[in-house]
């Protein structure tokens, strides 16, 4: 595989004789990998699995007979799981933040049997299910904290790669989302204060736990 921001040039690479295949994708510890190294089509794919996962329990996470506190937590348990594996990897951006907040009002509305007909808002969806705001993105954002505190405390191959530079000029054009970079706004620091805040464990779980209070709500009333 050859990653590139552009269309990747073909390359001939020999093994003992043998070319071997180049690709643009494929799976790597159940997580999938492409050529422009975005996490677009990973979290398309989490979310085809997710809702596949909650048909199949649709019987129990629909029913009216089952206590909707239990039907929440057979939910996060067997559901959210599957999606949320490798999540701490993801760099997110608006439209793919939009996405996963979609995903998860698209399964409040149908544990409570709300069709997009009745034209329920979102707020009074996640009024019925005792929420203030979707919490799924809340729950990925934590992950994404505490992994990025395990790797800035630890010298490991992952961290130079993190904060490692390559030489050369960025190329023309808008600068992609990188994953330090939402870090960094997720916790609406500067950059040299996240590198240092995350030296301190005991301070980094306290801006982990407000993160609730410092997300603006991105999601919308209908």
């Amino acid at each position: 595989m050859v990653i590139s921001k552009t269309e990747p040039p073909k390359v001939n690479i020999k093994v003992k004789g043998k070319f071997i295949e180049q690709i643009e994708e494929f799976k790597y510890l159940g997580q999938l990998i492409t050529t422009d190294a975005r996490s677009d089509d990973e979290i398309n794919s989490r979310i085809t699995i997710t809702k596949s996962a909650f048909t199949k329990l649709s019987r129990i996470l629909t029913s009216k007979r089952v206590g909707l506190l239990t039907r929440l937590r057979v939910m996060k348990c067997l559901v959210w799981s599957p999606f949320l594996y490798a999540s701490e990897t993801w760099t997110l951006n608006k439209n793919t933040e939009k996405r996963i907040e979609a995903m998860e009002m698209w399964i409040y509305r149908r544990m409570q049997r709300i069709s997009w007909k009745e034209k329920v808002t979102n707020k009074k969806v996640l009024d019925s299910v005792g929420l203030q705001r979707p919490e799924l993105l809340l729950t990925i954002q934590r992950r994404k904290m505490k992994y990025y505190c395990h790797l800035r405390r630890h010298d490991s191959i992952q961290k130079r790669i993190l904060e490692g530079k390559i030489d050369g000029r960025r190329g023309r054009g808008r600068r992609r989302q990188t994953w330090l970079g939402n870090i960094q706004e997720t916790s609406q620091m500067k950059m040299c204060e996240v590198c240092e805040a995350a030296l301190d464990r005991r301070r980094w779980r306290t801006v982990t736990a407000h993160l609730r209070d410092r997300m603006a709500p991105s999601w919308h009333s209908i």
